[in-house]
Protein backbone atom coordinates (compact mmCIF):
# COMPACT_ATOMS: atom_id res chain seq x y z
CA UNK A 1 0.00 0.00 0.00
CA UNK A 2 1.50 3.43 -1.09
CA UNK A 3 1.30 5.66 2.27
CA UNK A 4 2.50 8.73 0.91
CA UNK A 5 -1.40 10.19 0.79
CA UNK A 6 -1.92 9.08 4.79
CA UNK A 7 -1.09 11.17 7.61
CA UNK A 8 -1.46 10.02 11.68
CA UNK A 9 -4.67 11.42 13.09
CA UNK A 10 -4.12 9.44 16.50
CA UNK A 11 -1.03 7.64 18.71
CA UNK A 12 -2.59 5.28 21.29
CA UNK A 13 -0.63 4.06 24.25
CA UNK A 14 -3.09 1.89 25.00
CA UNK A 15 -2.97 -1.30 21.94
CA UNK A 16 -6.82 -2.24 23.25
CA UNK A 17 -8.56 1.34 22.40
CA UNK A 18 -6.13 2.17 19.16
CA UNK A 19 -7.63 -1.05 17.64
CA UNK A 20 -11.46 -0.62 18.65
CA UNK A 21 -10.82 3.07 17.13
CA UNK A 22 -9.39 1.90 13.89
CA UNK A 23 -12.10 -0.84 13.93
CA UNK A 24 -14.70 2.16 14.48
CA UNK A 25 -13.12 4.16 11.53
CA UNK A 26 -13.52 1.12 9.03
CA UNK A 27 -16.80 -0.08 9.85
CA UNK A 28 -17.79 3.80 8.84
CA UNK A 29 -16.02 3.11 5.25
CA UNK A 30 -13.04 5.34 6.05
CA UNK A 31 -9.49 3.82 4.38
CA UNK A 32 -6.98 3.25 7.79
CA UNK A 33 -4.18 1.29 8.82
CA UNK A 34 -2.20 0.77 11.69
CA UNK A 35 1.64 1.75 11.99
CA UNK A 36 3.45 0.24 14.78
CA UNK A 37 6.87 0.37 15.51
CA UNK A 38 8.19 -3.43 15.76
CA UNK A 39 11.71 -3.73 17.66
CA UNK A 40 10.00 -7.03 19.65
CA UNK A 41 8.08 -9.87 19.62
CA UNK A 42 5.99 -7.75 22.68
CA UNK A 43 3.60 -5.58 21.73
CA UNK A 44 4.16 -2.15 21.38
CA UNK A 45 3.06 0.27 23.72
CA UNK A 46 2.88 3.16 20.86
CA UNK A 47 -0.45 2.50 18.20
CA UNK A 48 -0.27 4.85 15.48
CA UNK A 49 -3.83 5.43 13.33
CA UNK A 50 -2.58 6.83 10.13
CA UNK A 51 -6.01 7.43 7.53
CA UNK A 52 -5.67 8.78 4.03
CA UNK A 53 -5.48 12.99 3.85
CA UNK A 54 -9.10 13.08 1.99
CA UNK A 55 -10.29 10.97 5.43
CA UNK A 56 -8.99 13.41 7.81
CA UNK A 57 -11.77 15.34 9.23
CA UNK A 58 -14.07 12.37 9.04
CA UNK A 59 -11.97 10.73 10.78
CA UNK A 60 -11.32 13.10 14.08
CA UNK A 61 -14.77 13.61 14.12
CA UNK A 62 -15.71 10.17 14.85
CA UNK A 63 -12.81 9.54 16.95
CA UNK A 64 -13.31 12.53 19.02
CA UNK A 65 -16.80 11.47 19.33
CA UNK A 66 -15.91 8.19 20.70
CA UNK A 67 -13.76 9.26 22.89
CA UNK A 68 -16.32 11.11 24.73
CA UNK A 69 -18.41 8.56 25.12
Amino acid sequence: MNTDNFVTIRTYHDHIVGELMISVLHNAGIRVFRFEEMHSMLPTENVEIKVHESDVDAALEIIEAQENI
